[in-house]
């Protein structure tokens, strides 16, 4: 290879090894934070999995959430759809405290969708095999102590005709589209570069995969995320499409 060749290849960011920050929010404080600042810089990523999730929105189907922080996803999904029932699993107590009161914020305004939670390990899915038709995470995968086993159990729970959906951040994205998100970031541009070192790459998650015998799942990178299926889906996404904010901004 020559010298020139090595340069081009060499990233500007210090991500080769993957740092394990752990979960981060360890206040209530910091749950808070968090979900007010996805309100405005997730909307890109938050929309793309809405499309992502959107063909199994079906009458009667039950999704689950592993790792739903402060359960903004999860309450859209219900809202968008009412006719699915969505649950979440999340261990963090701090974020527990946050669903709390978007829940009872959404009860006030009558919202109609149907969405419950409950503390539980992801390695310990506190939900019977085979029983839920929609299996998905949000940016959470990289807080996930034990991803491995997590998968095994996203796997146990998802029904024989169902699908798993994990979204996440990718270690290994290209230098150009993470210098482009930290223009965008302002002062969580910290935060973000972390929970990018504590992330997985494409090839790191295809081994832990082929080690689980679920050499069949699917996993593909888009913009700076990761998205891990147990079919294989269409991952595009165009920017340009309508945004939940479009009727916000209207004149």
């Amino acid at each position: 290879m020559s010298n020139l060749q090595s340069i081009q290849r060499e990233s500007i960011f210090d991500l080769a090894q993957r740092t394990d920050w752990g979960d981060p929010f360890d206040s209530v404080e910091k749950c808070r934070q968090y979900d007010l600042d996805n309100r405005t810089s997730m909307v890109i990523p938050m929309q793309h999995m809405m499309l992502l999730l959107k063909p199994y929105c079906k009458k009667g189907a039950r999704f689950l959430e592993v790792g739903c922080a402060s359960g903004l996803l999860s309450l859209r999904v219900a809202g968008r759809f009412p006719d699915v029932e969505v649950y979440g699993v999340e261990q963090n107590d701090g974020f527990l405290k946050v669903i709390q009161d978007n829940l009872i914020m959404a009860n006030l305004i009558q919202y109609p969708g149907r969405f419950a939670y409950e503390w539980g390990r992801y390695t310990n899915l506190p939900i019977e095999d085979k029983s839920v038709d929609v299996v998905f995470s949000f940016c959470s995968l990289h807080r996930w102590k034990n991803p491995t086993k997590a998968f095994k159990e996203c796997a146990r729970v998802c029904k024989d005709d169902g699908i798993v959906i994990l979204y996440d951040l990718a270690r290994d994205s290209e230098d150009g589209m993470i210098s482009f998100i930290l223009q965008y970031t302002g002062s969580g541009h910290e935060e973000f570069m972390k929970a990018l070192q504590s992330s997985f790459t494409l090839d790191e998650v295809k081994i832990m995969l082929q080690e689980l015998a679920l050499d069949d799942w699917h996993v593909s990178k888009e913009s700076v995320n990761l998205i891990i299926s147990s079919k294989k889906i269409d991952t595009s996404y165009s920017v340009g499409q309508k945004s939940v904010y479009e009727r916000i901004f209207q004149g």
